[in-house]
């Protein structure tokens, strides 16, 4: 519950799902101010929920980022079925997958890593193992899929080599060392 002012008293404002419009509004922090401003109190100010209730939902900043990133791995999941649909082109996919990944990585880059790499956060480092075992699973389906077509030939099996894919697609979102472009000619090769 939270308080709205109207007239002289305060009277109290039921939200249906405060949690949700919290996360809604941390959200929309994050992507149009970075993350370096999102605070439980930029959140309270702008969603209009108490700094109290924001605690009553989340006990910490780190709980509510915790949160935003597997929303957001959930959408992306969601992101790469709707890719893998629409695109008849492998390496399109291909593509069109780590472009998205790049795009988490660029938006949670200081939180992901902050929060995998701490002492405090073995449930974050599980969480995003998680995730990217998902991820995994849903690009080797797509591999056997190509394989089955025999669109590619696979030396490996197909696991390893989207196990290879996600954790390049992780290293190039994270250091920026290595184009996109070069690594395409490379797994074209890979998979001739």
């Amino acid at each position: 519950m939270n308080i709205v002012q109207k007239g002289e008293m305060p009277v109290p404002k039921i939200l249906d799902n405060p949690r949700e419009v919290i996360l809604n509004h941390a959200r929309e922090i994050v992507l149009n101010e970075g993350y370096d401003n999102l605070t439980i109190r930029a959140v309270s100010k702008k969603s209009g929920i108490s700094v109290g209730t924001i605690y009553n939902c989340f006990s910490t900043k780190t709980e509510l980022t915790l949160q935003l990133i597997e929303d957001y791995w959930y959408g992306y999941l969601d992101t790469v079925d709707e890719i893998d649909k629409n695109e008849s082109d492998l390496f399109l996919k291909l593509f069109k997958i780590y472009e998205k990944f790049n795009s988490f990585f660029d938006t949670f880059k200081e939180d992901w890593l902050k929060n995998t790499t701490s002492g405090h956060s073995e449930n974050s480092l599980i969480r995003k193992n998680n995730f990217s075992e998902k991820i995994i699973k849903r690009v080797e389906v797509i591999l056997i899929e190509f394989q089955n077509n025999n669109s590619i030939n696979l030396f490996l099996e197909p696991y390893k080599i989207s196990k290879f894919l996600i954790s390049n697609f992780s290293m190039m979102a994270q250091f920026k060392d290595f184009e996109y472009n070069d690594f395409e000619k490379i797994v074209r090769k890979i998979l001739q």
